[in-house]
């Protein structure tokens, strides 16, 4: 079985080692200078690359009611044996698993090691060469055609020449039996990911969700934020779409002078992205002080005011909040933080303590691709099989970003990308690949 595989990322290099390992001809054409480029970065270069608890429902799509169909707590010992039997020794961390290194180098690292050992035997991988067209054959086979995408590559390879049409223009054609398109979506375009995928799905007469921003900051509509930058606390993040709470989250937050950020703002920064797209009103209440109700925070404000009345508000208010924090509050509610703690009102200790806990700001927009780690949208799951093939051309494969499927932080998205790719393969090699096998469905 020949098997061409468009992308060399995480999906992408999983169905390499895979389809090396059950004895199929693997060519693989990557549009960068190397591989494995955009992982390098998750994880802030530690590259947490699953986790323990896993299932749907840290998943998001427009066909969610499919997603426990592919994705489930069973494939955390798959994904873990994968790298177990390339030599990577992981450890655990708070229900994620990183190598045991810490570093996303070392993941990257076996997964070159490993196709290294079947290079001259059973894959070639062409770099800094792009796929132009994905073309069904009669038969079941599958046509790509590619052209140089850099300087970098002089000259051709006298294999790839024997396999294909080449001519003086630096394009060429391949012949070969299944294709796994594994080339990401349109996050991080600096690491390739410039959404030609998409061009491919629609070639073939197959809709795609809208793509979106996913797991990216989002950019707030009010001018002052510039005064708490910088900030980092725990805080619970609520998302209203036109008025109703669509999510809400728990984590660090970071605030920056031009909207809001961290881990807690990340989850659910696909739901904002949907509104606003929609021109919908999004907004994000923010508590942070998520420990206490507001009205024990209330009640401990109006106490303390009694023990400490001569104090200046920024002597009473001193180790409460972050400084940036109580004094954004304070200008916001009226006070001076010079002002005696016996000459503010009652109201507006009140009101003071409401904006800690339900501190509105209204978002316009998210930052862009090229901030994002994840896409949301892609390929409908109603568009593939269970084994990652297309309903339509069971030759061809889609994994990975393509698809409408985006997890959460934590390992999610590199664990969709690495059991996608490995799936796809395992089909893609069996003497059954290219029928058209058992098909989702939403009453399963």
């Amino acid at each position: 079985m020949k098997i061409g595989i468009v992308g060399g990322g995480a999906a992408g290099l999983a169905a390499a080692v895979t389809a090396c390992k059950a004895g199929a001809d693997v060519v693989l054409f990557e549009r960068n200078d190397r591989v494995g480029k955009k992982f390098l970065s998750t994880g802030n270069g530690k590259c947490n690359f699953t986790n323990r608890r896993m299932g749907a429902q840290y998943y998001h799509s427009e066909t969610a009611d499919l997603l426990s169909q592919f994705v489930s707590q069973e494939s955390v010992p798959q994904v873990l044996d994968f790298f177990t039997d390339l030599g990577m020794l992981y450890r655990e961390k708070n229900g994620g698993y990183y190598p045991y290194s810490e570093q996303a180098q070392t993941v990257l690292d076996v997964l070159r090691f490993k196709l290294e050992s079947y290079v001259g035997t059973r894959v070639r991988v062409y770099t800094d060469c792009r796929v132009t067209a994905v073309i069904p054959l009669k038969k079941g086979k599958v046509r790509l055609e590619f052209t140089e995408e850099a300087e970098g590559w002089k000259s051709v390879p006298a294999d790839l020449k024997n396999d294909q049409q080449w001519n003086e223009t630096n394009r060429g054609r391949i012949t070969v039996d299944r294709v796994i398109l594994a080339c990401g979506g349109k996050a991080a375009p600096r690491t390739g990911s410039d959404g030609s995928g998409y061009t491919f799905l629609r070639d073939l007469g197959l809709d795609c969700v809208p793509v979106v921003p996913a797991l990216v900051q989002l950019v707030c509509q009010e001018k002052d934020l510039k005064a708490v930058s910088g900030v980092h606390t725990q805080a619970v993040v609520r998302l209203f779409v036109d008025g109703k709470l669509v999510d809400t989250q728990k984590g660090e937050l970071q605030l920056t002078d031009y909207g809001i950020s961290g881990i807690v703002v990340f989850q659910l920064s696909r739901h904002a992205a949907y509104g606003v797209s929609c021109q919908k009103e999004v907004t994000a209440e923010l508590d942070v002080l998520p420990e206490l109700s507001e009205e024990e925070w209330t009640e401990l404000l109006l106490t303390r005011k009694k023990q400490y009345g001569k104090q200046t508000m920024e002597q009473f208010c001193a180790g409460l909040l972050h400084k940036k924090l109580c004094a954004y509050f304070m200008k916001h509610c009226g006070i001076h933080p010079q002002q005696p703690m016996d000459r503010v009102t009652d109201l507006q200790i009140r009101e003071f303590a409401h904006l800690c806990k339900c501190w509105r700001v209204t978002i316009i927009r998210t930052n862009g691709f090229d901030a994002a780690q994840v896409c949301a949208g892609g390929l409908s799951l109603e568009e593939i099989n269970r084994d990652f093939s297309l309903k339509k051309y069971p030759q061809i494969y889609v994994v990975g970003e393509l698809l409408d499927v985006d997890g959460l932080c934590g390992g999610y998205n590199l664990h969709w990308a690495w059991l996608s790719g490995m799936t796809a393969a395992k089909s893609a090699c069996s003497s059954e690949a290219g029928k058209p096998n058992e098909q989702i469905s939403a009453a399963e």
